[in-house]
């Protein structure tokens, strides 16, 4: 019994290492490319592409730039190292269970990163952008309606916390729908009642649009109707597929 404890004891400890392994190779690498990093990150944002020219920021403190990167570098090494130390655990696990619950976990496992694809793509192209434009509209000048002057210059260290919070907003909400969908839509198969669920559904797309996106009509009723064109879709390849097996 103390040998199989040692073995488990072993097993861990490698396993963990190979994340922390990871974590460090990835932080190395990241500091190689910083600069590159720095670049696709702030060029993600349409706003600053249209100015036709470099970027533009500005910093008050001879240590910012050294910060800015330290936390870019922090913040995409630990997201590779979470979802190695997700895989490890998900490997560990995986020898002692049984077939379905072992389905079930991969199922779980691969939801996880297909969100975090999803969240991390919906976030670069059109939340950041969007939100963006959003906010800096409130500086445009108008001598009829908004008598007072106001220009915005972005310093560095704050957009880039702009970008962490909104990445982390739209992962968890990201994978709270997911998860939320899959609950609901093993519902409605026991139930046989999917049609009857649409309306829920409907109205978890139009709230999750409304975090997700800045307070803009459009950019709500754009991210509800590919939601729910995506799950139109995913209702009528599930009935075809019902059809083809019946048959």
């Amino acid at each position: 019994m103390t040998s199989n404890y040692i073995k488990y004891y072993k097993e861990i400890k490698n396993r963990f290492m190979l994340a922390l392994f990871a974590w460090s190779f990835c932080l190395s690498t990241c500091y190689c490319y910083k600069e590159t990093i720095l670049f696709i990150l702030v060029n993600s944002n349409s706003s600053f592409s249209e100015l036709g020219d470099k970027p533009y920021f500005i910093f008050t403190d001879v240590t910012e730039i050294f910060y800015v990167y330290l936390e870019l570098l922090l913040f995409i090494s630990n997201q590779i190292a979470m979802i190695v130390l997700l895989y490890q655990i998900f490997m560990f696990l995986s020898l002692g269970l049984y077939r379905f619950e072992f389905i079930k976990l991969k199922l779980t496992f691969q939801i996880f990163l297909i969100s975090w694809v999803l969240s991390s793509i919906l976030l670069f192209k059109l939340i950041v952008p969007f939100s963006w434009n959003f906010f800096l509209s409130f500086q445009e000048s108008s001598t009829s309606f908004q008598p007072i002057s106001l220009f915005f210059e972005a310093k560095l260290n704050e957009y880039l916390q702009y970008f962490i919070n909104l990445y982390y907003v739209c992962l968890a909400s990201c994978q709270f729908l997911a998860m939320l969908v899959i609950a609901l839509t093993n519902l409605s198969e026991k139930l046989k009642k999917t049609k009857t669920f649409r309306k829920l559904f409907y109205l978890i797309f139009v709230v999750f649009s409304t975090i997700i996106t800045p307070p803009d009509i459009l950019s709500q009723i754009c991210i509800s109707g590919i939601l729910i064109l995506v799950y139109e879709l995913l209702i009528f390849l599930k009935e075809v597929r019902t059809n083809m097996v019946t048959n």
